[in-house]
């Protein structure tokens, strides 16, 4: 990847929505994000989208994925234009193909980006549909107050992208996608409309995920079926995939962590740091504040703790990922209510 020397201006009176059936590509998106102090907020569909703008959320830019399943992202947009919404609506497209650009501009769209994501593109509408619509006096008390916090990584993918946590969110990507893919390859035919548009959304959503992970000649094959299957060529999807869904399979099986052998329920857990914790997370999600509960989240998984205890903190994780911060709450109380911790 070519290092990009730019200058990412800080915006923490922005706020974004990221919209993408993928759970990695908004893990990826919002790292990009990160560096900007911006309010990230996200969906995963465009029915979840078009639910948050009816609720009376505004954002700067709304980064709307292009394919999507049951609704893509040129109908979200169209139904949440139709509501009146005025705000920048910027298209997220792994298909980057001549045209486009009117495609979208013709469809209530504001800007397209192509994906993976160029970061120069990605500064550049940042800065045009956020940045130069603040007066001076607004972005010069943004850059006062972050003048002593630099940038060490700019070009690079967010240093997250290889943790534990972003292979736990790929493995949920590929395991939803297996199951729709296998589904259809079992019918030994993909003559039916629905099953080629499902296959091609799919493998399509899966080509991201995997170059997400760096996986680039998967994702190549998987770019190629995409590309016969929207040509309608599927004698050779038929023959093909079986073998493109077994080395799927592997790289899934690969990244899933050995259970311990003992028992994970064994563990000697540090109840009362784990208490302490869960109140200072709760008190961060009841603010709203995404940072720090983010930050105590970081903080109990450097610990040990029980199969049980993991679980409860995976959920949590793929909560605050969406800044479900009720749900979390909810279920640290489920938790500590089944546990008799409290």
């Amino acid at each position: 990847m070519k290092r990009v020397q730019i200058t990412r201006e800080p915006m923490p009176y922005g706020r974004v929505l990221i919209v993408d059936d993928v759970e990695t590509n908004i893990y990826v998106a919002k790292g990009l994000m990160t560096p900007y102090e911006l309010k990230i907020d996200s969906a995963d569909s465009g029915f979840a989208a078009i639910e948050k703008i009816k609720n009376g959320n505004v954002y700067d830019i709304v980064f709307m994925d292009h394919m999507m399943p049951k609704m893509d992202g040129i109908e979200a947009t169209k139904i949440i234009r139709d509501m009146g919404y005025d705000q920048p609506i910027v298209a997220l497209t792994a298909n980057a193909v001549s045209g486009q650009a009117d495609i979208f501009l013709g469809n209530g769209f504001d800007d397209f980006i192509s994906k993976p994501i160029d970061i120069r593109h990605l500064n550049n509408v940042l800065n045009k549909l956020i940045r130069d619509k603040q007066p001076p006096e607004v972005i010069k008390a943004a850059r006062d107050q972050m003048e002593n916090k630099k940038d060490s990584s700019a070009g690079n993918a967010p240093q997250s992208a290889l943790d534990p946590h972003f292979a736990e969110i790929f493995v949920r990507d590929a395991l939803k996608s297996l199951a729709v893919l296998e589904g259809i390859a079992q019918k030994e035919s993909y003559d039916n409309e629905n099953d080629l548009r499902t296959y091609v959304i799919h493998v399509h959503g899966i080509k991201s995920a995997l170059a997400n992970i760096g996986k680039m000649e998967l994702s190549a094959i998987a770019l190629k079926l995409e590309t016969l299957a929207r040509d309608g060529n599927t004698e050779v999807i038929l023959s093909e995939t079986p073998a493109f869904l077994d080395s799927l399979r592997e790289v899934v099986e690969n990244l899933i962590p050995q259970e311990d052998p003992e028992g994970s329920e064994t563990v000697d857990e540090d109840l009362p740091y784990l208490l302490e914790k869960l109140r200072a997370l709760r008190d961060a999600c009841e603010a709203y504040n995404k940072k720090t509960a983010k930050d105590v989240l970081t903080e109990l998984r450097e610990k040990a703790w029980s199969q049980t205890t993991k679980e409860m903190l995976d959920t949590i994780a793929e909560n605050l990922l969406h800044s479900d911060f009720d749900e979390i709450v909810n279920v640290m109380n489920k938790y500590t209510e089944t546990r008799n911790l409290e």
